[in-house]
């Protein structure tokens, strides 16, 4: 068992009907409508084992139909594990609260789905709700049984944790962080115009869905098979939404069309370098301000394309994650994704031209750098002091 610190997770706002049996609210932009009569709910004030044995009973017998909803719900939101369980989760608290009553409701409809949810009790009376990954997540209190992790689901709780609770007939099903997740309603952000600092035609307007923003902001830091890494490529690999398809890559199609592939790569290169603000005094920035993670957000967060897009403030993993994405989608290049200690940039595969400069070789294929970090700086050039230090390349996908 290892005690990690707190990581924080949000709840969206949610309503009840007048219909007793009907539990409404909004999911990512989405309203949801699930059967549930919590009016003969079982309380679990002490965490007892015979109110936590009779409460499970009336789960059991109330919620037949709330599990068909839920189920149904996931298939025509096309909701992935993580979202999955946040609709759970939301259900849960709505109709019953941040109670123990709601984490029983939740391990239980998680566990009658497939996944692999335990329950534990902890010395001050709540009950918390355990998930098994194969990954490893940052920042959360977790117990390895028989070689499976268990992860603290929501925040941190005061006191000790006891032993996970065999209170349902669970499966086996880990939730896999590595699916990527859509959603049919959109909210766009406010419009944000970002220019490059070396050609400024080459300039765009970027709203992205909120909705995703919010998604990515509940799910937590991880990474697979023991290796940091994994969290930079996985999030390299995740598609752009389907609004920045049709319009921001469309558009940078369209500006670089009849360019080499030089010219386009250095083109998305020079706009994604922007400008350093490492005291935070540049307001309503026209272009992408680089700042470090611990003084933006107080710890280590790496960001989704579309948070790149999103937030004022990006490092280096964040602008190399946008730039091999973008590359893949407006040029149609090969990428790799560079990993130096303490920085990274990315590697891309040009075939019309012998271009000069820094390169790396992965699967026999030459990849020449690209450093959205080192401001001003073309294709081909590396960061002072970069050149001699060891590097981690990483294949991504196209």
């Amino acid at each position: 068992m290892v005690l990690a610190l707190l990581c924080v997770t949000g709840i969206c706002a949610a309503k009840k009907v007048k219909n007793k049996e009907m539990v409404v609210f909004n999911h990512y932009g989405t309203e949801v409508q699930i059967h549930l009569d919590a009016s003969k709910r079982v309380k679990v004030k002490k965490a007892t084992d015979d109110e936590i044995t009779k409460c499970m009973t009336w789960i059991e017998s109330a919620t037949a139909q709330t599990l068909k909803d839920c189920q149904q719900k996931k298939q025509e939101q096309h909701l992935c594990d993580w979202a999955y369980v946040k609709m759970i989760d939301r259900l849960s608290q709505t109709a019953l609260g941040s109670t123990n009553e709601a984490v029983l409701l939740m391990t239980n409809i998680l566990g009658r789905s497939g996944y692999d949810v335990r329950v534990s009790r902890f010395d001050n009376g709540q009950l918390r709700m355990f998930y098994q990954t194969d990954a490893f997540v940052y920042s959360k209190l977790f117990y390895t049984i028989e070689g499976k992790n268990y992860v603290l689901y929501g925040d941190s709780v005061a006191g000790s944790a006891g032993r996970l609770l065999d209170i349902i007939s669970y499966q086996d099903r880990p939730i896999d962080f590595r699916q990527n997740q859509t959603f049919d309603a959109v909210q766009l952000t406010a419009p944000r115009t970002l220019v490059s600092r070396k050609n400024p035609d080459f300039a765009f307007t970027v709203q992205v869905n909120k909705n995703l923003i919010d998604y990515y902001n509940d799910m937590p830091a991880f990474m697979y098979d023991n290796n940091f890494m994994t969290r930079w490529t996985l999030m390299a690999n995740r598609p752009l939404e389907q609004h920045l398809q049709q319009t921001l890559v469309k558009e940078m199609k369209a500006k670089l069309q009849g360019k080499s592939q030089l010219e386009q790569v250095q083109q998305l290169l020079w706009w994604m370098q922007g400008k350093v603000d490492l005291e935070g005094t540049v307001k309503n920035a026209d272009t992408f301000l680089f700042g470090y993670d611990e003084d933006v957000w107080g710890y280590d967060r790496p960001f989704y394309s579309e948070e790149t897009l999103f937030y004022p403030y990006c490092d280096t993993e964040d602008r190399s994650i946008l730039l091999s994405r973008l590359v893949r989608d407006v040029v149609g290049l090969d990428c790799v994704f560079i990993y130096y200690p303490g920085h990274t940039a990315v590697g891309v595969c040009i075939t019309d031209a012998d271009v000069k400069g820094a390169y790396v070789v992965k699967n026999g294929r030459h990849y020449v750098v690209c450093d959205p970090t080192y401001i001003g700086s073309n294709v081909g050039e590396e960061m002072d002091g970069m050149e001699n230090n060891e590097k981690t390349v990483m294949t991504l996908e196209k």
